[in-house]
C-alpha cells in the first residue's frame, strides 16, 4: 500500500506538472482568440458599408436622371437636329461613365477606392449642375424660337387688319400694337439664337465657371416668354378692334 501510494503521488505530481506546462505552451504558440478584436475595427467596417451603400444610391439617382434627360431630348420636337444630337451624345457619355461606376462600387473594398469613385461620379459627370440645366434651357429656348417663328408668320395678317382700320378711331391704337408686335418678335428672333448658342457651348468640364451662364440665360428665357405674352396681347387688341378676336 505504501509503494502504491508513493507511485500514485509521483504520477499525480507528473500530471500536475504537465497540466501546468501544456496550457503555457499552447498559450505561447496559438494566435489570439477572435474575441480579442477591438471595437474600432468593427466600427470601421460598418462605416465602410454605410458609405458604400450611400454612394450606390447616389449613382442610381444619377443614372435615373440621365435616362429622364435623354427621354426629354428625344421628345422635344422643337429642338434642332444638331442640338438634339449634341445633347444626346453628351448624355450618353455620362450615362456610360455612371453605369461603369454602378458596376464597380459594389466591388470596392477600401475607403480609398470609394473616395476615388465618388470623385469620378461628381467631377467626371456633372449630371445635376450642367447637364440638367443645359437640357432644360435648350428645350425651353427652342420652344421660344418655335413660337417666335409661328407668331412672325402672322404678321402679314395683323398688318392687313390694322390697315383695315385706317380712318377709324381705333386705327392708331391698332397700329401701335402692330408695331410693338413686330418689334418684340424681331428682337427675340435674334436673341433666342444667342441664348441657344451660349447654353449649348457649356460643358461638364467648365463647371463651376459656367454656372453664371446658366443663370443668365435662364433669365433671358424668362424675358423672352414675357415678351411673347406681350406680343400675344398686341395681336388680341388688333383682332378685337377689327372684330376678329375669338377670345382664345
Amino acid at each position: 500500500m505504501k509503494n502504491i501510494t508513493t507511485r500514485s503521488i509521483a504520477v499525480l505530481a507528473l500530471v500536475a506538472a504537465m497540466g501546468i506546462s501544456i496550457p503555457a505552451v499552447a498559450y505561447a504558440s496559438s494566435p489570439p482568440s477572435p474575441s480579442t478584436n477591438t471595437s474600432p475595427a468593427h466600427a470601421l467596417s460598418a462605416s465602410f458599408v454605410t458609405a458604400q451603400k450611400a454612394l450606390e444610391v447616389q449613382l442610381a439617382n444619377r443614372a435615373t436622371q440621365l435616362q429622364h434627360l435623354l427621354a426629354d431630348v428625344t421628345g422635344a420636337n422643337s429642338l434642332s437636329a444638331s442640338a438634339a444630337s449634341t445633347l444626346q451624345a453628351r448624355l450618353s457619355t455620362e450615362e456610360s461613365s455612371i453605369n461603369s461606376l454602378v458596376a464597380k462600387v459594389p466591388t470596392d473594398t477600401t475607403k480609398a477606392e470609394l473616395n476615388t469613385d465618388r470623385a469620378a461620379m461628381v467631377k467626371d459627370n456633372r449630371v445635376y449642375v450642367v447637364m440638367s440645366p443645359q437640357v432644360f434651357e435648350m428645350i425651353e429656348a427652342s420652344v421660344v424660337a418655335s413660337q417666335v417663328t409661328t407668331m412672325q408668320s402672322n404678321e402679314s395678317t395683323l398688318q392687313s387688319e390694322s390697315a383695315s382700320l385706317y380712318g377709324l378711331p381705333g386705327y392708331e391704337n391698332a397700329l401701335n400694337h402692330y408695331n410693338n408686335y413686330v418689334a418684340r418678335l424681331s428682337n427675340w428672333s435674334t436673341k433666342i439664337v444667342t441664348v441657344e448658342g451660349v447654353v449649348l457651348a457649356q460643358t461638364p468640364q467648365g463647371y463651376p465657371g459656367n454656372t453664371k451662364f446658366f443663370v443668365a440665360e435662364n433669365h433671358e428665357i424668362l424675358d423672352a416668354n414675357i415678351a411673347l405674352a406681350h406680343a400675344a396681347y398686341d395681336a388680341s387688341i388688333i383682332a378685337l378692334a377689327t372684330g376678329g378676336y375669338t377670345g382664345s
